[in-house]
Formats: C-alpha cells, structure tokens, sequence
C-alpha cells in the first residue's frame, strides 16, 4: 500500500485500533516507539484505508491546526481524536513511496533522483514547509524517511512529529472531560520529558535540535538543505556520526557539497548556516529553487519502485472460429427492442440504416465465441 516497500506486519507493542480503524500494518516512514507515536495503514468500517498516525500529546495542537485550515502538500484530514488514549489523526489514503525507499541511481557520485527533479521536489517541500510555517507550525521530519513521493506533488505526513510554535504539551482528556494540561516540566518553547523524539536521522538533525532545543521552522530548512543534497548527489554535508559530533562539524566545520552547481551550492550552504538566524525561511527558499513558481500543470513524474504503475496489457484478441457468423449488439436507442442483435451484413451488401460500417457510435460487436444469443434475419 506504501509504495517502495512492503508495510511491515504488526509488532506485539503495535495497537490494534484507533477509534473506527482497525490497524493493518505499519506504514514505513519515521517511526518513534508507541504508544506515543507512529503511523499505521487504518481500515474503517467502510472498508476505506487511512494513514493513521499516533499523536504524543506535543503534537496535538498542530493536528488540531491541521484539521481547520487543510495545507497543500499535506495530505486532508478525515478524523481526529486527542481525548483517547492513544490519540490519534486518519489522514486521506495516496500511493506513495518515502526517499529512504528509493534506490541510488547507478555510479560511484550518483544520488536518488537526477539534480533538476531533485531540485524541483525540494522546492516543492519548500512550498509546503512555507504553508506549514505560516500557521506556526514546524514539521520536525524532514528526512528521507519522512517525505513521501507521489505522482504530484511529495508529500509530509508524519504528523506525530509536528509541533506549534511555543506550544505547551497537553495530556489527554480525564474522565471528567478536562484535560490534564501540561506535563510537570513542560512549558512554553520547551517539550515535556521524554515527548520530543527526533525522527530525523542524526545528520538531518539541525545542530540547535542535537543540542537538545525542539524542532523549529528554522530547523526544517537545514534538515530540507541536507535532502537535498542527499537527494542529488548521494552525500551528506558534513558525513556521518553520532549527533553531537554532526552538531559539532555543522558549528565549525563548511559543508561540503560535491556536485551542486555554484549558485546551488550557495543557496545550500546558506541553509546549512550554523546559527538558525542566518538560514532562509522555507518561503525564501522556496523563491530561490523555483523563480518561476511553483507549475500546477507539469507532468507527474512515475513513482519510483514497486509503487510505479504499470501500463495495462490489450485483452487478447479471439479470432473468429470458420462459419460462425459474427453479430452486432445495438443500445437501440431510438429502436423498440434493446437487446435485440442484429447480423452483420454479407459482402457486397449495404450496412443496414445507411451507416458507413457495421460499427457505429452507439453498436458494440460481439464476435465469434465471445457471442451470447444467435443472430436475427
């Protein structure tokens, strides 16, 4: 149902509902330890499929957010419950397949996807990042793991990672009706012990989020420079290792960014900058990728993996066994019986109501074995 590879099964520690879904498999993309996070291919009672993702109490604001003002590039909202235990949001159902599911491309310096698709996609991102960032709400998964490609536009939906600017956590609602508010330590720009768990890898993660401060807009564009750097090239910026010597490397060290033209390879390194101050908003960066804005008309690109669709094969075609004669199936609709069948005209004879040929606009032929009924003089 994901695309690139097979949802994996349900774990024992796996629930097995969320409110009218019943949970099938997990869906693969960032996955925090349950009950507190997520996300799962739902089944309602209709029979219709949801992403489900399980909600920690950080991230309730932002999905209640979420369900009020819908967000490009984010898939719709069908339900939400954060009075339950665990809570969670049923997002609309697309195929899609994450970058972590997509393969190199061949050859020794080569990335996912070619430089111009990667660029586009990330610019893409960038518009849905801007439309996230201007409601107040950072996505904190931006990884491979955490975007999904369609045959439009990529997709963020890792909604258990998503946060409000300065958002004080909330517990789910008591037996009286009343929330719980927030957590003992929690507070306004600080998440509740143990609630923020990164879902981005280590050399994804912002160095301000390595060194212990929540996720932020800011920080969703230094992880969105590292993709697409990833994306294009197959490399990282500053390699690979544990966060605080990533953090350490990304405070003073410069990127290095192999394969990225000049004035690519300054707007990176300008998202890559180590004070989250000097980065560009997803807005601006938005600008910079895609001068010419974002095209609503372009072609979709085939998904990538087992989630591209392949083209249906022609029904064979049976060939008339000798002496059965072939019989036309007319809708009749100006004539008195609709299902009478009426012959096909010998050679040299006229087609019947002065036609060109013995198919028309409103006739269906049946031919040879494939014909039911016997044909009428």
């Amino acid at each position: 149902m994901g695309g690139g590879r097979l949802p994996e099964g349900l774990r024992p520690e796996d629930p097995r509902s969320a409110g009218p879904y019943r949970l099938l498999a997990r869906w693969p993309g960032p996955r925090p330890a349950p009950p507190r996070g997520g996300m799962y291919v739902g089944r309602d009672r209709d029979h219709g499929h949801a992403v489900v993702c399980l909600l920690p109490p950080a991230a309730y604001e932002a999905a209640e957010a979420l369900r009020r003002g819908p967000v490009p590039g984010v898939p719709p909202v069908l339900d939400l419950s954060t009075g339950t235990e665990p809570a969670w949001v049923a997002l609309v159902h697309s195929p899609a397949v994450s970058f972590s599911d997509v393969g190199r491309r061949p050859g020794p310096a080569s990335g996912i996807l070619p430089l111009e698709q990667s660029v586009r996609l990330a610019a893409e991102v960038a518009a849905t990042l801007a439309a996230l960032h201007a409601l107040g709400i950072s996505y904190g998964a931006v990884a491979p793991d955490g975007v999904w490609l369609t045959t439009g536009r990529p997709l963020l939906m890792a909604l258990h990672a998503c946060r409000m600017a300065s958002a004080a956590p909330r517990e789910p609602a008591s037996e009286g009706g009343r929330s719980g508010g927030p957590r003992p330590g929690a507070g306004p720009g600080r998440p509740e012990p143990q609630s923020r768990v990164s879902t981005v890898p280590a050399a994804f993660m912002a160095p301000e989020v390595a060194a212990g401060r929540p996720s932020s807009a800011a920080a969703d564009v230094y992880s969105l420079a590292v993709l697409l750097l990833h994306t294009a090239t197959g490399r990282l910026p500053f390699g690979d290792g544990p966060p605080p010597v990533l953090a350490y490397r990304a405070v003073h060290d410069r990127p290095e960014l192999p394969g990225l033209p000049g004035e690519l390879g300054e707007v990176v390194a300008a998202a890559l900058a180590a004070s989250p101050a000097d980065r560009p908003t997803a807005a601006e960066l938005c600008r910079t990728l895609a001068p010419g804005g974002q095209d609503a008309e372009r072609t979709p690109d085939p998904l990538p993996g087992r989630a591209r669709r392949r083209p249906r094969r022609p029904a064979p075609c049976r060939a008339r066994p000798p002496g059965r004669q072939a019989v036309e199936r007319t809708d009749h609709r100006a004539g008195p019986s609709p299902h009478r069948l009426r012959a096909r005209p010998g050679p040299g004879q006229p087609p019947p109501h002065g036609g060109r040929g013995t198919r028309g606009h409103t006739g269906v032929h049946v031919t040879g074995a494939g014909a039911r009924g016997t044909a009428r003089p």
